[in-house]
């Protein structure tokens, strides 16, 4: 893992100073409470060796994590039943449709999700994870998200969580319950993918998630071992190929680094081996990823050769 030092402090400060001065009208509302006023929000922070940890703009800003949350609730339930059992339920494969389609449904084998990265895959990742009920699933995936950000405060909006239109999910849900990928109710297996994507944080917190990834799932601070190596292998895998939805294939060239995307304006990006990035912009293009977001990850990987290709 590097150490982050003056020259990266500078360089964030420089270039989110030039992102606050880009303006871009979104081409979708971002999600939550976010009014129009917050669509100039850009903030970064960056953790590398021992937890250095290099921040600018609005890092100390919270935001939900969206479909950021997909990434660590694929590690967990990789943790919980390995990965033979879950793809066996969802598959591996881009699918070059938006994260919300039902169509890819129909595809291939019937009722089978493309990869853990969409709105379907997520819903099934969430069902494998162990738990009695609901309430108990999302306990577990919330204190995984704690350990790995190191906030026992974490939690849900609830305010976001029971205003949200989740009418397309549940579809999602009972079409792919009719072909038996899901058995069980939607309290036990929806509702635990429902809150967690209203699970909150903010920039600095997702580095240090990133940089989990980065260290090969060990705290880049305390050392400690919080997720298994293959574990992470497979989710910064899907991440490089999924990870930023119908745009992952033009962003792993122009960026190159694992990364995940949330509506919210999030990205979760992880130069492996050497820091990990949180980014909030909730300006958002005609993909669902940050307008900045996606600008900033690119200004820091051509000049630090942050991709894994460089």
């Amino acid at each position: 893992m590097e150490r982050i030092d003056k020259a990266k402090v500078a360089f964030l400060q420089e270039v989110v100073e030039r992102e606050r001065e880009y303006r871009h009208e979104s081409e979708m509302a971002s999600f939550g409470e976010s009014g129009e006023e917050d669509q100039e929000l850009v903030g970064i922070a960056l953790m590398g060796a021992e937890g250095d940890v290099a921040q600018a703009g609005s890092a100390e800003q919270r935001f939900p994590l969206e479909s950021v949350s997909k990434a660590l609730t694929l590690a967990l339930a990789l943790e919980d039943v390995g990965a033979e059992a879950l793809f066996a339920r969802v598959g591996m494969e881009p699918s070059g449709d938006p994260y919300h389609s039902i169509a890819t449904l129909e595809e291939g084998e019937m009722g089978i999700p493309s990869n853990p990265m969409i709105n379907a895959g997520a819903i099934v990742t969430t069902a494998m994870i162990r738990g009695r009920d609901g309430k108990d699933r999302f306990e577990r995936l919330r204190d995984f998200f704690r350990r790995l950000s190191a906030n026992p405060e974490l939690d849900y909006n609830r305010a976001m969580f029971e205003a949200e239109d989740q009418d397309l999910n549940r579809a999602l849900f009972y079409y792919m319950r009719s072909h038996d990928v899901l058995v069980g109710s939607e309290e036990d297996l929806l509702v635990p993918y429902l809150k967690q994507t209203s699970i909150e944080m903010n920039c600095r917190e997702l580095s240090r998630i990133a940089a989990v990834l980065a260290n090969r799932g060990c705290d880049p601070v305390s050392g400690e071992r919080l997720i298994g190596e293959e574990t992470v292998r497979i989710v910064l895998t899907l991440m490089f190929t999924t990870g930023m939805y119908d745009q992952s294939g033009r962003y792993a060239v122009e960026v190159g680094m694992p990364s995940k995307s949330g509506v919210s304006g999030a990205i979760l990006a992880v130069a492996p081996g050497r820091l990990g990035c949180g980014v909030i912009g909730p300006a958002l293009n005609e993909h669902g990823n940050s307008v900045a977001g996606l600008r900033l990850l690119e200004a820091l990987s051509n000049r630090w050769r942050l991709g894994v290709f460089a």
